[in-house]
């Protein structure tokens, strides 16, 4: 079963939560900061606006940022819930140097030439899901039938 590494915005967190329920649907296995679990002190950060004002050397930020990280590494495709910001558009430059499979989903602003990096990029979840079924990477549910 294939595993994506969701990233988005604290401010844009509905959106980020249809892609991970919308994958949870397709049955494909997930990590995004809208449902990970951190300890006591990262979590204070994990909130939203909770990071804006850490140091970054802090212990809490260096946790924060090596359980996301190592999350990173153990997925095999990384979604962009657009509008994102600053750490989110990092996430997805790491992501595509670890040579992962990229997607987006949301609405584009203005177009990026570095937005390349995504296989597709889809309007919402739903056809996020649908070019992933039709590339065999996520299941189709269980009854359903293909037309060839």
């Amino acid at each position: 079963m294939s595993k994506f590494f969701i990233a988005g915005s604290w401010r844009n967190r509905a959106a980020v939560l249809d892609v991970v329920e919308a994958l949870d649907q397709a049955k494909a296995a997930s990590y995004s900061f809208v449902r990970a679990e951190y300890d006591e002190e990262a979590a204070v950060l994990a909130a939203p606006g909770g990071a804006d004002d850490a140091a970054l050397e802090s212990p809490a930020v260096r946790k924060l940022f090596e359980q996301d990280l190592a999350a990173l590494r153990a997925a095999e495709h990384f979604v962009l819930v657009l509008p994102a910001g600053a750490a989110a558009h990092i996430e997805a430059g790491i992501a595509f140097g670890l040579g992962k499979r990229c997607w987006a989903v949301g609405p584009v602003d203005r177009s990026e030439t570095l937005y390349r990096i995504f296989e597709a990029m889809s309007t919402d979840a739903t056809g996020l899901i649908d070019r992933l079924r039709a590339l065999h990477i996520v299941r189709w549910p269980i009854g359903h039938r293909t037309v060839h």
